[in-house]
């Protein structure tokens, strides 16, 4: 099991068009993974990704979407911002 630090995410319009979810990641080392993969690895109890930014590290979590009922969205744990974490790092 090893831990990933998400450093920019690619993003895909919801099905309604309304909002985004996450559709990729990027790790400092220049991987990228897809969300499903993302959401396997931590269901799963395998590998564990996270975010810092600023000194602040918050840990990748699978929940509900806010917005609409997809079930795969991946956030983080709350941390010293109310932003979203993942939204927040640079796309690609």
């Amino acid at each position: 099991m090893a831990a990933f630090q998400i450093v920019a995410v690619r993003t895909d319009s919801s099905a309604d068009g309304s909002h985004e979810h996450i559709s990729k990641v990027k790790t400092s080392g220049g991987s990228e993974w897809s969300r499903a993969t993302v959401v396997k690895d931590i269901r799963e109890g395998g590998d564990s990704y996270y975010t810092e930014v600023d000194g602040s590290k918050a840990d990748v979590i699978v929940v509900e979407c806010p917005n609409c009922d997809f079930g795969d969205y991946i956030k983080t744990t709350a941390d010293s911002t109310t932003a979203d974490n993942l939204l927040s790092l640079p796309t690609f």
